[in-house]
């Protein structure tokens, strides 16, 4: 039989006890961490988007992660003050340059530079940044201005100077221009008074006999001299206005109503052919400098103002293809929240190991573009709560995602965008 154990031996079988008690609470607390946000070791996590998703899949229940993509959102979990307002994709100043990269001076109204621009400094008087990018967008409205004004178009420089003015009124250049706007626009003709003329009195008969005709005697004219060639003075008139850059306007008096004079007069004229051949190739050349300057409306007039008078329209087409290529680049470029996309496909990112060990929730901002199949390329990670969590899981998620492509002009087209993933940890 074996001996009971010695008093000695049972205080130390009781203290070896409570050590391994104390051990397994001591690890429970460092792995529970319950004083953090009461989330357990082990949550079960699941992410959801608040994307538009196909009908078939669920909702996600209540508290489970989720990834908000709402840029107007952006600021929720991330602090206060100016730094949250701030943060990531919901940065104005941030979206603003984008816009100005993309040549979106003015439109769309509410993702403009300007605008974008204009709502910091309304906010933030102070803010230097957003007055040097309302800056820039100025310098590049008042080059389409004085285009505007050149072209005739008065009414679109008017606006233009009209846009500068209201926000940056001690601005010289629009100030300029307005001036230049009231000389030079046609003014409305005043109305005229029409006058009730009285009926005039019967005529007086007279009864004094005619006298006789006297005999008419005819003499032999000179022969007549040849008419002045019409086409000199319109030529030269032509030419001097092609010289002074007076191509459009002013009224009347610009090489394009010279030219028409001069097609109505001598169609077949070399002198003619030789002023279209020279007015259609400097019209074509200011469309590709109006491209280049991310200036559709003016590339569009000058192309128009070609196409009236131009035989061979080859050339033509050729300017207006490349039209349509430049503002399917510029709306490509031009980015829109991805909430505007119906989703097709979505893939949950997987929330990272080491975050949910530690109870860490965050966000990541990411743009992208969608592509004209509706894949997904050229995913960058624009900002993120923490620099070494969520961003690669982001990234790798929206490479799976598929969207229904846009549609513009007609056809599908590649289209730069942008959105929130969102990463909160709840208990299943």
């Amino acid at each position: 039989m074996t001996p009971p154990p010695s008093e000695n031996q049972s205080d130390k079988l009781l203290l070896l006890a409570a050590a391994v008690v104390v051990g397994i609470g001591l690890t429970w607390l460092l792995i529970s961490r319950p004083w953090s946000s009461g989330v357990s070791a082990a949550p079960q996590v699941r992410a959801a988007a608040s994307i538009e998703t196909p009908r078939a899949a669920a909702a996600p229940p209540a508290r489970e992660p989720r990834l908000a993509t709402s840029a107007t959102a952006a600021t929720a979990g991330t602090g206060t003050g100016q730094a949250a307002l701030n943060a990531g994709l919901g940065n104005p100043l941030r979206m603003a340059e984008l816009a100005y990269e993309a040549g979106m001076l003015v439109e769309p109204e509410d993702y403009s530079a300007w605008a974008l621009f204009s709502k910091v400094l309304e906010d933030e008087p102070g803010n230097a940044a957003a007055r040097e990018g309302l800056g820039k967008v100025a310098a590049e409205l008042l080059k389409r201005g004085e285009t505007a004004l050149e072209q005739g178009r008065y009414s679109d420089a008017e606006e233009t100077a009209e846009r500068i003015l209201a926000v940056l009124p001690e601005h010289d250049g629009a100030r300029a221009l307005a001036k230049r706007i009231e000389a030079v626009a046609p003014k409305p003709a005043p109305a005229q008074r029409v006058a009730v003329a009285s009926e005039p009195p019967p005529p007086v008969m007279d009864k004094t006999p005619s006298p006789a005709p006297k005999p008419v005697v005819r003499r032999q004219d000179k022969p007549s001299e040849p008419p002045p060639d019409p086409l000199i003075a319109v030529d030269a008139a032509f030419t001097n206005a092609m010289r002074e850059n007076r191509v459009l306007t002013p009224p009347n008096d610009n090489a394009r109503a010279h030219l028409q004079q001069m097609i109505r007069l001598g169609p077949t004229d070399a002198r003619t052919d030789a002023a279209r051949s020279l007015y259609v190739g400097e019209l074509l050349a200011r469309s590709k400098q109006a491209l280049e300057a991310l200036d559709p409306d003016a590339a569009g007039t000058w192309i128009d103002a070609a196409a009236e008078v131009a035989i061979d329209q080859t050339a033509i087409l050729d300017a207006r293809i490349a039209l349509n290529q430049r503002l399917i680049a510029m709306e490509s470029a031009n980015p829109v929240p991805a909430s505007e996309f119906k989703l097709l496909n979505y893939v949950p990112p997987e929330y990272p190991r080491a975050a949910s060990t530690r109870g860490l929730e965050g966000w990541v901002d990411v743009e992208f573009t969608v592509a004209a199949n509706g894949t997904t390329s050229d995913i960058v990670v624009a900002d993120a709560s923490h620099e070494h969590y969520f961003r690669d899981e982001a990234i790798a998620a929206v490479r799976e995602w598929r969207f229904e492509p846009r549609v513009f002009m007609g056809q599908s087209i590649d289209q730069r965008t942008y959105t929130r993933l969102r990463f909160v940890l709840a208990n299943e």
